[in-house]
């Protein structure tokens, strides 16, 4: 029996093809497990470091400031004790980085700065209550002070 089609030899076909794809598919492989990998690591977040003194001098000038007013009777004793707050808060945050800007009394004492405490704490009923008048002058001294002796 004769035929018409001839048999061809095992592997008479290229192997270009085959190399070619499996060349990409490796490539594939790998381009989807290195971009895996790089997606769970965050970047490294680089830290400056900051310069204490001119933070110090920053807020000693806006608390003077804010003597300045109080004395001149330019603002009342309540609004005194909110920007005095809002001046040791924002200190804090700058020197340490911790957002303690919009903590409640509560969680100010979680953050453990017996100083910090004691200062909000002192601030909380002038600050918040109607008709408590607190002693401005003086808790803008304490302030000052604490300003002053921050390592």
């Amino acid at each position: 029996m004769s035929s018409s089609v001839k048999l061809q030899a095992m592997f008479s076909y290229s192997f270009i093809p085959i190399i070619i794809l499996l060349i990409i598919i490796l490539c594939l492989i790998l381009y989807f497990l290195l971009n895996k990998q790089s997606k769970g690591k965050k970047p490294i977040k680089v830290v400056k470091p900051i310069n204490v003194e001119d933070i110090k001098k920053k807020y000693i000038i806006s608390i003077n400031h804010l003597w300045q007013e109080t004395s001149e009777n330019k603002i009342d004793s309540r609004q005194a004790y909110q920007n005095l707050s809002k001046l040791i808060r924002h200190f804090i945050f700058e020197v340490t980085g911790i957002k303690v800007q919009n903590y409640t009394l509560e969680e100010i004492k979680r953050v453990n700065m017996p100083v910090l405490t004691s200062l909000i704490t002192e601030y909380y009923h002038p600050e918040f209550a109607l008709g408590i008048k607190g002693d401005i002058m003086a808790s803008i001294k304490r302030t000052r002070e604490v300003i002053l002796k921050w390592q």
